[in-house]
């Protein structure tokens, strides 16, 4: 359906910078469908040995079919840019959703609608043979419908040689961006290695940056994390509602705590969310359920019957209606304003996947 002349793409407005700002996102129709599109660009040259990551997620993301794993139409070569078409996550990622619209974090409803297409996205990545090893917010997109997961650079695969391999010892590149997220099994570097359980961690970890608005273990030092992780401590990531907000003595001494604990203090996620998290956030991975039997954990059923797009119409969040933007007259300030719930909201695409 999306062929490879860039003379068929509309590029009609940059959404973003990406890889470092080594590229860019934009917002693109393509001619022929007349259908939106993302386009990402990169000048090839630019790139240099960053190169590989980039072909690599492609490769990937060809290998993976799944409605909630982010795929691509099509990529090619034009003189010195690199294209690669993708299907357009109108709500950009959850982290830009979250500086759009939720800013100390998602209602419960939506979080657990998010997860549960995270989970799926897992379940099915780890059955191909594949680790991501870079989950959160901001490599979590959303559109009208679900939540689907990207950022594939550092996915990696646990098969080799056309078996199983039991444990991988490597630290994924870049790994100094994912430290938040990445498990404490991945950084202790040890004989014993990791698993596919890893991304079970970093989801947990990503389920504390989506209820919280803020990433988990985000006013302490790296090395400070480091040691939380491999060896427990007291600043361990939890849900922030009325059960767990630290009183007011504990909090940090700014201008924007106390403000915070009261919203923090004035809303209660379910027991189920609150289980869940911390089943999936266990320091160790042997008692860390896998995805397949998270699955059928019971936080899931309070969403049986709901999901993103109706979550979203309750908050009075709706979509711009791109096909009836023209080429001609486009005005894409106000468009995108409709997207916003209050004034001095920004649209942002975060495609740093690095």
């Amino acid at each position: 359906m999306f062929d490879n002349n860039i003379n068929n793409y509309v590029l009609k407005v940059e959404l973003a910078k990406c890889f470092g700002n080594l590229g860019t996102v934009f917002l693109a129709q393509h001619r022929p469908t007349r259908q939106h599109v993302a386009v990402k660009k990169f000048l090839v040259e630019d790139l240099k040995n960053d190169i590989t990551y980039v072909m690599d997620e492609a490769k990937h993301l060809r290998e993976f079919d799944h409605p909630n794993i982010l795929s691509y139409h099509t990529a090619f070569v034009h003189n010195l840019d690199l294209y690669f078409v993708l299907p357009l996550m109108c709500y950009g990622s959850c982290r830009d959703t979250m500086n759009n619209y939720f800013e100390i974090g998602f209602p419960e409803p939506i979080l657990v609608c998010i997860l549960r297409d995270i989970l799926q996205g897992l379940v099915y990545l780890h059955w191909k043979g594949y680790i991501h090893r870079s989950i959160r917010a901001s490599h979590v997109f959303l559109n009208e419908t679900r939540a689907v997961l990207g950022g594939f650079r550092v996915c990696t695969s646990f098969l080799g040689e056309g078996k199983r391999i039991r444990n991988l010892h490597e630290l994924p590149p870049h790994s100094v961006k994912s430290l938040n997220w990445l498990a404490p099994e991945v950084l202790a570097q040890n004989l014993t290695g990791y698993t596919e359980k890893s991304d079970v961690y970093s989801l947990a970890m990503t389920a504390y940056e989506l209820a919280n608005g803020v990433e988990p273990y985000f006013n302490i030092t790296a090395t400070l994390i480091l040691a939380e992780k491999l060896k427990g401590g007291v600043y361990l990531p939890m849900l922030l509602d009325a059960t767990t907000v630290p009183s007011e003595d504990a909090t940090q001494p700014n201008e924007a705590a106390t403000p915070l604990r009261q919203i923090y203090a004035s809303r209660q996620f379910s027991d189920a969310l609150h289980n869940f998290a911390e089943q999936c956030s266990e320091r160790d991975p042997k008692k860390r359920p896998n995805t397949s039997a998270l699955l059928s954990h019971s936080v899931f059923k309070l969403v049986t019957h709901t999901n993103i797009r109706e979550q979203f119409a309750l908050h009075c969040i709706q979509t711009v209606d791109f096909d009836s933007i023209q080429d001609s007259d486009i005005n894409l300030t106000e468009s995108f304003s409709q997207m916003r719930m209050e004034a001095g909201g920004s649209f942002e695409w975060d495609f740093d996947e690095s």
